[in-house]
């Protein structure tokens, strides 16, 4: 996960320009929402897919989540689910008995009513593949302290220190102070403390770290990042192949990559422990099929 940064002024000009009108009728809905105490719009009636592609843009058409890249905005959408990242449906406790997940912190209990005062907040929005958001996400938010159903308040709802990180904006802490990568598996930064809680329940919440494909596709991008980096290193390389070697590594380590955190954390290491990343490029390797 990396953030992706946008002031709530400038997201909501790109809403506008996106679809004039519906940051009003976003207010109204949520106004009518307030006084009925909870989300009651018909099936079909919403419209935050009317702003998809906001977000599609705004994330560089990658998951929000697992940081898989996606189809782009012309062919692209039915790939992509508008995410609330607080559920506006009622929330189910997590993990749940058929998870057999065991924690020594408490994770929030199940609520009857979602967080409806969001349901139509721009800052509670992102796009996530599908796998994320169904069947993993679903209506699950953990959190450390009690639930607040009943705000729009980011101030105030800050004090349920959730679990999951929002990346968008700065609503939140950077992902990547609180998940890094050792090879191709995201750890958490932090050694104890909440921050390392949520980097772990973030990490088993989206099974980042046993989901095969996305295991590969990191190694894939390690091996790159490893053979440009000797080749960016090697004092017999002509000037041409330096040039290359630090455009593949430049490539990489762009948001408009896919799996940039796992790039940026295994180059970083390639800087600082030459040996360890050597290590680490060959258990990628290992990973990938030969044939």
């Amino acid at each position: 996960m990396i953030r992706y940064q946008i002031s709530r002024s400038k997201l909501e000009e790109a809403i506008e320009e996106e679809k004039p009108g519906w940051l009003e009728e976003a207010r109204r809905k949520t106004e009518a929402f307030r006084q009925a105490g909870e989300f009651n719009e018909p099936d079909g009636e919403n419209s935050w897919g009317d702003i998809k592609a906001v977000y599609m843009r705004l994330q560089k058409n990658k998951c929000i989540y697992c940081e898989r890249k996606l189809e782009s905005e012309q062919y692209g959408k039915i790939e992509h689910d508008v995410e609330h990242y607080r559920p506006k449906n009622p929330v189910k406790a997590w993990p749940s008995k058929k998870m057999k997940r065991v924690y020594d912190f408490p994770t929030g209990n199940a609520s009857a009513k979602g967080y409806y005062l969001l349901s139509y907040n721009q800052l509670n929005y992102a796009t996530a593949c599908k796998t994320c958001n169904t069947p993993l996400k679903l209506n699950y938010f953990p959190i450390a302290g009690s639930r607040i159903n009943d705000s729009d308040d980011f101030e105030r709802l800050k004090r349920e220190s959730p679990y999951l990180i929002y990346p968008v904006g700065d609503l939140d802490e950077n992902p990547e102070n609180l998940i890094t990568f050792e090879g191709v598996l995201p750890v958490p930064k932090m050694k104890r403390g909440h921050r390392h809680r949520r980097a772990r329940v973030t990490i088993d919440f989206f099974a980042l770290d046993i989901r095969e494909e996305l295991l590969k596709m990191r190694a894939r991008i390690i091996l790159s990042v490893w053979l440009a980096y000797k080749s960016l290193n090697n004092q017999s390389a002509d000037a041409e192949d330096r040039d290359t070697a630090q455009s593949i590594i430049n490539i990489a380590l762009s948001p408009e990559s896919d799996h940039t955190n796992c790039a940026r954390s295994f180059h970083n290491l390639c800087q600082q422990d030459i040996q360890r990343a050597r290590e680490y490029a060959e258990q990628a390797r290992r990973i990938l099929p030969t044939e």
